[in-house]
């Protein structure tokens, strides 16, 4: 009895594991190599700097494996999926225009015993029509492929973001002298939701107990509330950047360098405050029910007899105030610059003006800022430099 019960388990087991290798058989079977546009298996948008025009970049298609037949891969500049990359990403990018770009090549062929087709080259002729502050892609999309192979659907589109190296000037922070408080005459009550970025470049950190270097602040004319970027405070490293105001704080994870650009964005969407660098969420913190008011901006060290002992010994550039959280996409995108009729942004100083005592707000809201405290040492050297 024992024999036979011990002989059909094995017969049973036997005809399982002959059902499991049936399933995974018709699964192999069923797998099909598939034709994609190369790079785009992570991410469908591609950075194609622009220093100088024309500029050019390849475009290729890829199959998953190597193919017995030539495959004919055919292509389209299709500008109306910028509006639905835009939607699936919360982003706020534009089409190239038809006069900035050209492309070579409609198909790309993939050779019997290849994966990767003949290139397409897409070159950017003039950037002439394109406004500052806005980001630009070029969508190349497989209309359709001869042979048995499918388009892979997530990979069927590149976008090309067109990243133009631009030169901008900037602001010495340097100077001791160097500090002071504008007040605007418009102010902006009952914030609860922000943007706030600034650009920085540190020559040096500032030595002394405590070693605390202090970028900017903002707030109301009077200061009884403040949203404060320091390095070095509380004991923390003094390359380390502290966001602090009356909902809290937080200290960045990230060691700022020296003669490095950084980006700085704090985001306020109403209940959680967050810290990007250079496009990088670095850090956050809960907090709700606060009210701000952007009603004067402080750069440098301004409360006196700290300004010797607090200085900020750097750079700025692009400074920008929003009346709404941005996106990381849409704050990664105006890392070299922003568009000033961007909505929401309602204060924007380029400090781009290369020389004199006035900053203008760029966004035409009038809040234009007169430095008389000292004068404005720019600088417009190899370092400034940006590629969007």
């Amino acid at each position: 009895m024992n024999r036979n019960n011990n002989l059909k388990g094995l017969l049973l087991g036997v005809v399982a594991l002959g059902a499991v290798l049936t399933v995974a058989c018709r699964k192999y079977k069923q797998f099909q190599d598939v034709i994609l546009v190369t790079g785009t298996e992570t991410n469908n948008i591609i950075k194609f700097t622009v220093e100088n025009t024309p500029s050019s970049m390849n475009v290729t298609a890829s199959a998953t494996g190597i193919v017995s037949q030539d495959i004919t891969v055919n292509f389209t500049v299709d500008t109306s999926l910028v509006s639905e990359y835009n939607a699936q990403v919360n982003g706020n990018y534009f089409a190239a225009p038809a006069n900035a770009f050209t492309v070579s090549a409609t198909s790309g062929v993939i050779k019997s015993g290849t994966n990767v087709s003949a290139p397409i080259t897409v070159s950017v002729v003039s950037t002439d029509s394109l406004r500052d502050g806005r980001s630009y892609l070029i969508p190349l999309t497989i209309t359709s492929v001869s042979g048995p192979l499918k388009v892979l659907e997530t990979s069927r589109t590149v976008f090309l973001q067109v990243a133009r190296v631009e030169q901008f000037n900037s602001i010495d922070l340097s100077n001791y002298n160097f500090y002071d408080v504008d007040t605007f005459a418009t102010p902006i009550t009952n914030i609860t939701q922000f943007t706030f970025e600034i650009k920085c470049f540190i020559n040096s950190w500032h030595t002394g107990n405590p070693p605390i270097s202090r970028l900017c602040n903002w707030g109301p004319a009077d200061q009884t509330t403040f949203n404060l970027l320091r390095f070095g405070e509380a004991g923390s490293d003094t390359s380390q950047l502290q966001w602090i105001n009356s909902a809290g704080g937080m200290f960045s994870n990230t060691h700022f360098a020296k003669s490095t650009w950084y980006n700085i964005s704090c985001v306020c969407d109403g209940s959680t405050y967050k810290l990007y660098v250079n496009g990088n969420l670095d850090n956050s913190f809960a907090a709700s029910g606060q009210s701000f008011t952007w009603g004067a901006l402080e750069l440098g060290m301004s409360y006196a007899g700290y300004q010797n002992a607090q200085r900020f010994l750097g750079r700025t550039a692009e400074i920008r105030f929003w009346n709404r959280p941005l996106s990381q996409t849409e704050i990664q995108q105006n890392l070299c610059g922003a568009d000033p009729s961007a909505p929401g942004l309602v204060s924007y100083w380029k400090l781009n003006e290369g020389s004199g005592q006035t900053f203008y707000d760029a966004t035409g809201n009038g809040r234009n800022i007169l430095w008389t405290k000292a004068p404005v040492v720019w600088n417009a050297d190899s370092v400034n430099k940006c590629a969007q």
